[in-house]
């Protein structure tokens, strides 16, 4: 497959997991950050054609990270699926009131 895929995930352990996965189902090109702030630099110079985001991680989380790709014109299309552990009512209703379509 021909797709760029971003992985932002602080944990190494996770981070490796999905990596592994999508290298299983034959994405090989794969852009890893540990935190939305990293995430962003690359992707200003990196395409990628899904973005695949932690919620909790430190310096710029999952949400603060989603909401600066939505206000970024060159970044702003591209899908964006949050993997979390999030339960908290009010936190899914800010994230599905951002435009978070699940989680």
């Amino acid at each position: 497959m021909n797709y760029t895929i971003c992985v932002v995930e602080d944990e190494r352990v996770s981070r490796t997991m999905v990596v592994e996965l999508l290298k299983k189902m034959g994405i090989n090109r794969i852009v890893a950050s540990t935190n939305g702030e990293i995430a962003l630099q690359k992707l200003r110079v990196q395409k990628v054609d899904l973005i695949i985001s932690d919620w909790h991680m430190p310096v710029m989380d999952g949400l603060e990270f989603y909401k600066a790709v939505k206000k970024d014109e060159s970044l702003e299309k591209i899908p964006f699926l949050m993997v979390t552990v999030e339960d908290s009512k009010e936190k899914v209703i800010e994230a599905l009131k951002l435009g978070i379509r699940d989680y």
